[in-house]
């Protein structure tokens, strides 16, 4: 860029100023929003170029000349996120737990849920336990703490080895995921 510079005020160019543009009109630069930056600035002296440019930010949205912008709905807060641990087999869904807001999963948690898994294995599934349960759960941390697993075997089911690294469940999301298909609505 410098050596385009060089060149051109050798070439007889005087003045430092980009050359006017059609199409182009420079809205940046207005007397308003220099002082809102030096207020800015005069505010805080460490300030960001990057906060500047995010406290200046207007919303965008082509109109035509001398239309003003459509209002903007009140921004309401959104839901917040939801954790569900979901146990269920080739039957169907046996238990849904929701992470109360606030909690966070660990394996005390865990190990309790397994628990109240291996009830609704005995209510939903009569004879079900006394035959075997095969059991597949990812790597998490959670899964392989040693509270977790001494639930495990506590509530008497045999785990499948589930593959290092692998990103899903595949196998055993057909079940799942057929049921929410026919719209089955759980308790």
């Amino acid at each position: 860029m410098v050596k385009k510079w060089a060149r051109l005020f050798q070439q007889g160019r005087e003045s430092c100023e980009h050359d006017p543009r059609t199409g182009h009109p420079v809205t940046v630069v207005r007397e308003e929003n220099v002082r809102k930056i030096e207020k800015l600035v005069l505010a805080d002296r460490r300030i960001k170029l990057w906060q500047i440019a995010e406290k200046l930010q207007e919303p965008m949205q082509w109109t035509k000349k001398g239309e003003r912008p459509p209002k903007k709905f009140k921004v309401q807060k959104s839901a917040s996120k939801l954790m569900a641990t979901i146990f269920w087999d080739s039957e169907g869904v046996l238990l849904i737990d929701y992470l109360p807001k606030g909690t966070t999963m660990n394996s005390q948690y865990y190990a309790n849920l397994l628990a109240q898994a291996r009830e609704a294995v005995i209510q939903k599934r009569r004879g079900k336990l006394s035959r075997g349960v095969l059991f597949l759960q990812d790597n998490a941390s959670v899964h392989t703490a040693r509270v977790s697993r001494q639930a495990l075997k506590d509530t008497g089911f045999s785990e499948i080895d589930h593959p290092p690294y692998s990103p899903d469940l595949a196998p055993s999301d057909y079940f799942l995921f057929s049921n929410l298909k026919k719209g089955v609505t759980w308790s």
